[in-house]
């Protein structure tokens, strides 16, 4: 989101006219209750938060919009009447992006329907936390949790059994049985991730799922990948290869940014203005 959010924010406020900078703030983890703070200046809209702070600034919030609380992060909070109101806009945005996608449907109560869909979720961290509540948020008939680590998955798993049916294996082993037809696969690791020069040979051609796996998958099959950078990754390339249709985290990124906005201002977002920066 480094170079991103700058960009699109700040052309979605010179659009709709509004006085605004969006400015990166580089904050050490000592001074991030000051940082917080420091919102409540009069004339502050509000921030994003990115990782690692996501979880840390619950606390330092007046409130907390239940579905941030249910995922116990936030990566928006919005200066409103001299109080910091803590949001969670990244399991949201998820659910927009596949719609743009044509994965789901919108709803009339502006929420996200994906009945009669299943889908493969690579991870059990923050990303894959905040797109599995989404997907059971949204209704969708299975959810297969595949993680490295099983007991992270199996976590996962119980906290939302409750409101979707939910499998769990682990990524070793690579035999694990997913149903052909399954409607989405989303990566929610870091894998193939672009981390600094140095690593970027060795990260980029890895893709957390081994391609005879991702070649079992029907024509009709999504691939989502939450990673932004590179734009191409090794599982994009994969799956399109295989005549998958592909994203990465873009549209995700977009979408959870317009949210954002629309809390900071209670204006809708110029969505295609905000897109144009990103192409």
């Amino acid at each position: 989101a480094h170079s991103y959010s700058p960009r699109f924010q700040q052309a979605a406020f010179d659009a709709l006219g509004i006085p605004a900078r969006y400015e990166l703030w580089q904050t050490p983890a000592s001074e991030l209750p000051a940082r917080v703070a420091s919102l409540r200046a009069s004339g502050c809209l509000g921030a994003n938060i990115t990782i690692p702070y996501k979880e840390a600034v619950l606390p330092l919030v007046d409130v907390v919009d239940p579905v941030a609380a249910r995922l116990g992060a936030v990566n928006t909070i919005v200066h409103r009447d001299e109080y910091l109101y803590g949001y969670n806009t990244d399991a949201p945005g998820l659910l927009r992006a596949l719609v743009e996608q044509g994965v789901g449907r919108h709803l009339e109560n502006a929420g996200v329907s994906l009945k009669g869909y299943s889908a493969v979720l690579l991870g059990a961290g923050g990303a894959a936390r905040s797109a599995a509540f989404a997907l059971a948020s949204a209704s969708i008939d299975g959810l297969i949790i595949v993680n490295r680590n099983l007991e992270r998955a199996q976590q996962l798993a119980a906290e939302v059994q409750q409101d979707s049916a939910c499998q769990v294996f682990s990524l070793s082993n690579p035999d694990f049985l997913i149903p052909r037809s399954t409607s989405l696969i989303i990566n929610a690791t870091p894998v193939g991730m672009h981390v600094s020069n140095r690593q970027a040979e060795e990260t980029e051609d890895v893709s957390p799922l081994p391609a005879e796996v991702l070649a079992r998958f029907d024509a009709g099959t999504f691939v989502l990948d939450m990673i932004y950078n590179p734009v191409q990754t090794q599982l994009l390339r994969q799956a399109r290869n295989l005549g998958l249709r592909a994203a990465n985290g873009l549209s995700m990124l977009l979408h959870q940014g317009a949210l954002a906005f629309t809390l900071w201002t209670g204006q809708p977002a110029p969505l295609e203005i905000m897109r144009s920066t990103l192409l």
